[in-house]
């Protein structure tokens, strides 16, 4: 058992807030071709797994501390499904059902392994396979991996020969603990200086007018919308990247950072953007889960030109990947932001490209509050449906498409003069925190002092929000250890994450204490100090 990496523990906290099953769940599916039988296919899946421990691994909490759990070997979850011999249209239709199955089922992090898989037999020499993993276990670039290494596999063993295969330097545990090495001490608090200066005095939101009032328990019911980009934009992308010496990601993400300046009327622009993580060469072949959020904080004012602004965005986006080894989670801790309730910290809207030819199935689940990804000359917008409609979503993607067509039309453009509309007027106002209660029984007592300690406060309502009140995931787990290490009590971590108040942590301690208590021949009770 090792501590586990940053991006592991960053996928393993956000997932305790997101009730939806599959909103960190990574998919595809790969076509097996060849005179390949079900038992090498299953071999080579073996074979696969293996190689790379980050399928082999589960996670548990020990003393406020997420540790990866690496299993010598696990047995392949693989579900097979035979429709050969059915019509075409019958095919997919069952083959989808088992993978939005497959994707839709929970996983119990505490259990290796975390994925699955189902095998679909479509006639003679073909195969396709469906594979669901955690995203604590596994990014994109995985995807890739496991799919050519599984290729590889099953056309050795049916060829009866040695697979060719990348060699590992290294295992994603030995990645985890030298990344932990690196950023002990100096390494953090050099990265630290950097991002606690950038993000000073951040606005707390971003300032786009909401159609509905953003929920006090944040929610992540989302939606998404598509469309395609003007014929022609790749080359005008490459034309104006070479002429401004910029990339054309950066174009991209500069039109959407004028979208929302057009759409909110604010100047400071901020924006969460992943990174891969992979940017050594001995990291590449690996499968596992690298990817950190970036925050970028594009400074719009002046009514500069779409060509300014895209160099105000080259140097943001460049420093900000000089500096991308600090975890999100402990930039977070160092800022220490406070927020409102239901507000993601430091950003709400993201941007990607991937170099994924198109998308998979519609999206229903947000993490953030807009999530706008290209992918060649498609776009997509997720939104977060308990904060925009549908209207707004097609408006914001229409404007989005017209502001990089205009801007690459004449960079020279200003800003004002870019076709997005101003938002509605007004917006939904907030739900109100309620008022402060203080604490009225003696476990809500024992919370609320424990609570106060670990975020520095000195006063603690039983109905304050933890995250609103500066708290952050790691102190969140930092707090349950300290209650069930002083106290003999414990609550899940999803119980907390679900509902994060005094309250609702008494109540699940008190709860807990009387099972206990009722499973004792000793009818005593603890008693709450």
């Amino acid at each position: 058992m090792t501590a586990a990496s940053f991006a592991q523990e960053r996928a393993w906290l956000a997932s305790r807030f997101a009730a939806d099953t599959a909103l960190y769940h990574v998919t595809d599916q790969w076509p097996l071709h060849g005179d390949v039988s079900e038992g090498q296919i299953r071999a080579a899946l073996a074979a696969v797994v293996a190689r790379h421990e980050a399928l082999r691994t589960g996670f548990r909490v020990v003393d406020g501390e997420l540790h990866a759990v690496v299993r010598d070997g696990v047995d392949p979850d693989l579900e097979v499904l035979d429709l050969s011999g059915r019509p075409e249209e019958e095919q997919r239709a069952a083959r989808e059902a088992l993978a939005d199955r497959l994707k839709h089922t929970a996983f119990d992090l505490s259990r290796a392994p975390l994925w699955r898989a189902g095998l679909v037999r479509l006639g003679a020499g073909r195969w396709r396979l469906l594979f669901v993993a955690h995203h604590a276990v596994c990014d994109a670039p995985s995807l890739f991996n496991l799919h050519a290494e599984l290729t590889e596999f099953c056309a050795a063993f049916e060829q009866d020969r040695p697979p060719s295969v990348p060699r590992l330097i290294l295992s994603y545990g030995d990645y985890a603990r030298r990344q932990r090495e690196r950023l002990d001490g100096a390494g953090t608090a050099a990265l630290a200086g950097y991002w606690r200066a950038q993000l000073a005095g951040l606005p707390p939101a971003h300032g786009l007018p909401l159609d509905l009032p953003r929920p006090a328990r944040r929610s992540f019911a989302g939606a998404e919308l598509r469309t395609e980009l003007p014929a022609g934009t790749a080359p005008a992308l490459a034309q104006a990247a070479g002429r401004y010496g910029v990339t054309p990601f950066e174009l991209l993400l500069a039109g959407y950072a004028a979208l929302v300046h057009r759409r909110s009327g604010r100047d400071d622009v901020v924006l969460g953007v992943p990174l891969s993580g992979r940017d050594r060469p001995e990291l590449l072949p690996l499968v596992g889960t690298f990817v950190n959020m970036v925050v970028l904080r594009v400074d719009a004012s002046g009514d500069p030109s779409y060509a300014a602004l895209a160099d105000r965005v080259r140097a943001v986006w460049r420093a900000a990947r000089d500096h991308q080894e600090l975890p999100f989670q402990t930039v977070v801790e160092q800022l220490a932001p406070r927020r409102g309730p239901g507000l993601p910290p430091l950003y709400q809207l993201a941007f990607n490209v991937t170099a994924a030819e198109g998308f998979g199935p519609p999206s229903t689940a947000a993490e953030d509050d807009l999530l706008l990804e290209v992918s060649g000359g498609t776009v997509r917008l997720e939104y977060n449906t308990a904060l925009f409609g549908p209207e707004t979503a097609a408006g914001l993607l229409a404007d989005y498409a017209a502001v990089v067509t205009a801007a690459l039309a004449d960079p020279a453009t200003p800003l004002s003069r870019l076709p997005a509309g101003p938002g509605p007027e007004g917006g939904a106002e907030p739900v109100p925190p309620p008022g402060h209660v203080p604490p009225r029984t003696a476990a809500e007592e024992l919370v609320a002092r424990a609570w106060a300690e670990v975020l520095g406060v000195d006063r603690v309502g039983v109905e304050d929000d933890f995250f609103a009140v500066g708290g952050h995931s790691l102190q969140a787990l930092r707090l349950l250890a300290r209650l069930s290490a002083d106290h003999r009590v414990e609550t899940t971590v999803d119980a907390f994450f679900s509902n994060p108040t005094v309250a609702r942590l008494a109540a699940e301690l008190e709860r807990h204490t009387a099972t206990r208590r009722d499973d004792r021949t000793d009818p005593e009770g603890e008693t709450w100090q």
